[in-house]
């Protein structure tokens, strides 16, 4: 991957109500975030993805279900993942950023929220480029 690649993480769990998806409040503008962060030199994007939710969010247990899309914005690749949960997380937790990056010691405020057409309008711009493919086909996704 090359530098200026950055991996987003759509982090799902089944629940009573649905699908669910693991945000976070966002701290530059109101709205919620998923986890992503910066591909690192000599790291392919699946291992960032797996990274990045341990950094930001303490979360070890996942797997990969699919990548879902890669767009450009500025000068930065972006690649998505649809990713699911295979340990118990709280349903609402708190975490401080652990690694070298830019967020490193902020706190995050985490929760699931069920996948629906609202969630998508509560997204920050950019965090929400590949939603419609979680509301399109929200439970297909199972363990094999």
């Amino acid at each position: 991957m090359s530098a200026s690649c950055k991996v987003f993480c759509y982090l799902t769990r089944p629940s009573e109500y649905g699908r669910e998806l693991l945000v976070f409040d966002s701290h530059d503008e109101p709205g919620l975030e998923v986890p992503k962060g910066s591909v690192e030199a000599g790291e392919s994007a699946e291992a960032a993805v797996s990274r990045e939710l341990l950094e930001e969010a303490g979360v070890a247990g996942i797997r990969i279900v699919r990548r879902l899309g890669t767009t450009t914005w500025r000068d930065e690749q972006q690649v998505f993942f649809l990713a699911e949960s295979l340990e118990s997380v709280a349903t609402e937790f708190e975490h401080i950023v652990t690694g070298d990056g830019a967020d490193t010691g902020l706190h995050y405020r985490f929760r699931w929220r069920r996948i629906d057409r609202a969630l998508g309008f509560q997204l920050v711009q950019g965090c929400g480029r590949f939603f419609d493919r979680l509301l399109g086909d929200a439970e297909p996704w199972s363990r094999q």
